[in-house]
């Protein structure tokens, strides 16, 4: 639970909002109460979608389900506009964790305890196939854990989305539990349920899927081609996951053979100590004063009630992002130090120079102490999902980002010399580093994270907000990052005080940001495709593109007064800023069904580089063609690809002084380490 940001609605319906319960891809979930004091939980749709009479025709059909398929394991549906200006659904509230955080925060579950929530799951599953349909985004975070049993969520969201790929060409559901027959692009069914039902079962017994983690890509290659790893399963069910998990959907069990064979319906349980173990019981006890906390804390009136919200957020992080909090104190080295960091000011005069004051930092040596003994003996990439680069200022450091973590690498000597524990909900952390080499940002469904890293000290901006780009300003005094729920493209705060210190305007919200290194200008590219370049001071918009290819990586690149962009017909546009007039294009011969994107420049290097694959990101042997590198000559435009080259080398990071680039290879493996120029293999890291 997260305390209510300025934008978040204070009602709706016969509502009142307390808090923020999660953010997804359709919308925001809320904590809500009713006139008669219950608990429940709000769906709001997200604005773009509410002027989709489509949408609202799909969601009206989710709605219809998720009230036909109530009953044990499923909450009820209490009320819904979907016809609003905003649709929304209210549904019983869960007091507990999704089975994802209840694993990652206190470990696997018992043979036993998997047993009970297999039987409810599948007994829920059973429901929505005997309508003749299927749930299909079954995966462990949309299983509640409540002290009666499980609470399956979020039935008919892939179908309101379309098939297993989007409009867009991308993926709709969740990589590593999408059955086989969804990979190949095939119509998936009521067996493709009971795949993901497999896959829930591996997770709650050992902490991973079936299939691993990593690159999306890498992960449903390895869905379609490769047998599920199963260590750790208990060979009692071992067989049952198995034909679950079977690559042919007439192969699998139906979820009335699976709830039978786990022993046939169950009658909820009487208490979470009945059926849960120990550790997990004590995160639903402390999930359960959490709620008393949430609704205690909002008591404030109007959402400009600065004092009151403030009080609010000091009541505590919440349990479900307790412990990175406490991680975060613990890695200052104490408390003697973290009251240095935050009592600064409070009297003595501060040194000139010193932890957090420096003009410029070094990330090779202005390290946190509590930073530093993290590193590992040997680089470890921070992740199980997706890596994210960038090197400091100096380039000694390549900065690695993921879903657990922000390291430093010495990347010529192959050594790790810090590393920031953190939690996220979303794919993992995307660093950016502000221009003096002090702080490391990054964006995240509860706002943007900013660490100062010599002192350790941890600071969310704009906290509670659905992030989902951020950059420094080109200062460093300020960030800018992208509310998906505002009707500004960006929006700039002050990292001093955490206020919003302007806005710029556009048809919708950023996902990629860049300020121009003389601060002159500010970019934001949406996923629509509009380019939009503002002046920075009068914050008006003095150019705007449109046709701009935008999805994963970048798509954007600066140097000095000139701008690169990928457009959607397979360009890379060289154009001078702020007036936008073309100074030169870059082109190649791509691959059939194959689609550009994901550039970077190297201007010492006088190399130009961009990768091409398939839309919808699937690796398959037929589709493997689709995916490589282009390399072009940065002052002539001549292209220099060779066939010998490294091949797809995704998230292309370049050395500030030219010196190597860096990339993920299409199997998601450690990061690689390049030669700029001949395109060669120097070294893997990770």
């Amino acid at each position: 639970m997260r305390p209510l940001a300025l934008g978040d609605p204070r009602t709706v319906g016969p509502y009142r909002i307390r808090s923020l319960l999660g953010v997804g891809g359709m919308g925001r979930v809320y904590l809500g109460t009713a006139p008669d004091g219950g608990a429940v939980a709000v769906k709001v749709v997200r604005a773009e979608y509410a002027y989709d009479p489509d949408f609202r025709g799909r969601f009206a059909l989710e709605l219809d389900l998720a009230r036909r398929v109530h009953g044990p394991h499923t909450p009820r549906v209490l009320d819904a506009d979907p016809s609003g200006q905003t649709p929304w659904m209210a549904t019983e509230y869960v007091m507990g964790p999704s089975l994802h955080d209840l694993v990652q925060l206190t470990g696997p579950l018992t043979e036993d305890a998997v047993r009970f929530l297999g039987r409810g799951v599948a007994e829920a599953l059973g429901r929505v196939h005997a309508t003749g349909m299927a749930h299909r985004d079954l995966k462990p975070g949309n299983v509640m854990v409540s002290a009666s049993g499980p609470q399956v969520i979020d039935f008919g969201i892939a179908g309101a989305m379309g098939d297993a790929h989007g409009e867009d060409g991308r993926i709709v559901g969740t990589p590593g539990y999408m059955a086989p027959e969804h990979v190949r692009e095939e119509v998936g069914g009521t067996a493709s349920d009971v795949f993901a039902l497999g896959g829930v079962l591996v997770y709650a017994l050992t902490g991973t899927g079936p299939f691993g983690e990593g690159h999306p890509s890498a992960v449903l290659y390895r869905i379609a081609h490769n047998d599920p790893v199963l260590s750790g399963v208990p060979e009692s069910l071992r067989g049952l996951i198995e034909a679950c998990l079977a690559k042919d959907p007439a192969r699998r069990p139906t979820s009335r053979q699976v709830l039978k064979t786990l022993g046939g319906p169950a009658a909820p349980a009487a208490s979470a100590e009945a059926w849960l173990p120990p550790a997990a019981v004590g995160l639903l006890t402390g999930i359960s004063r959490e709620y008393r906390e949430a609704v205690e804390s909002s008591t404030y009136s109007h959402p400009l009630d600065r004092r009151a919200l403030e009080r609010a957020r000091r009541r505590g992080r919440r349990l479900l992002v307790a412990g990175a909090a406490a991680t975060a104190l613990l890695l200052v080295g104490g408390a003697g130090t973290w009251a240095a960091v935050t009592n600064r000011g409070g009297g003595e005069e501060a040194p000139e120079e010193g932890p957090g004051l420096r003009d410029r930092c070094d990330l090779s040596t202005h390290v946190a102490a509590g930073f530093a003994a993290n590193a590992r003996e040997r680089p470890l990439a921070p992740t199980s999902r997706l890596l994210a680069t960038a090197f400091s200022p100096e380039g000694d450091v390549l900065v690695v980002g993921g879903n657990e973590g922000i390291v430093l690498w010495d990347w010529r000597e192959g050594t790790e010399s810090a590393r920031i524990d953190i939690e996220t909900e979303g794919s993992g952390a995307v660093p950016v580093i502000s221009p003096d080499g002090c702080r490391i940002g990054y964006a995240d469904a509860d706002g943007a994270h900013v660490y100062t890293v010599e002192t350790g000290e941890h600071r969310v901006y704009q906290e509670g907000t659905d992030v989902k780009a951020v950059a420094f300003s080109h200062d460093g005094g300020s960030l800018l990052y992208a509310d998906w729920m505002s009707d500004s493209t960006v929006i700039e705060v002050e990292l001093e005080t955490d206020e919003i210190v302007g806005a710029y305007r556009g048809p919708s919200n950023a996902h990629e940001i860049h300020a121009t290194a003389d601060g002159a200008h500010v970019i934001g590219l949406d996923f629509s495709g509009r380019l939009n370049v503002w002046d920075a001071e009068s914050r008006e918009e003095v150019l705007s593109l449109e046709g701009v290819a935008s999805g994963w990586g970048a798509n954007v690149a600066l140097v000095g007064s000139e701008m690169y962009h990928v457009t959607e017909d397979g360009r890379i546009v060289r154009t001078g800023l702020p007036g936008g007039e073309v100074l030169g294009e870059f082109t190649a011969e791509l691959p059939e069904g194959s689609s550009l994107g994901e550039l970077a420049v190297n201007p010492e290097g006088d190399r130009l580089y961009a990768n091409h694959r398939s839309p919808d990101f699937v690796i398959t042997p037929e589709k493997a063609a689709r995916f490589g590198t282009k390399v072009w000559e940065l002052s002539s435009g001549r292209e220099l690809t060779e066939e010998k080259d490294e091949g797809f080398i995704g998230g292309i990071t370049v050395h500030p002084g030219g010196e190597v680039i860096t990339g993920i290879p299409l199997d998601g493996a450690p990061v690689w380490v390049i030669d700029p120029e001949r395109m060669r293999l120097i070294d893997r890291i990770g």
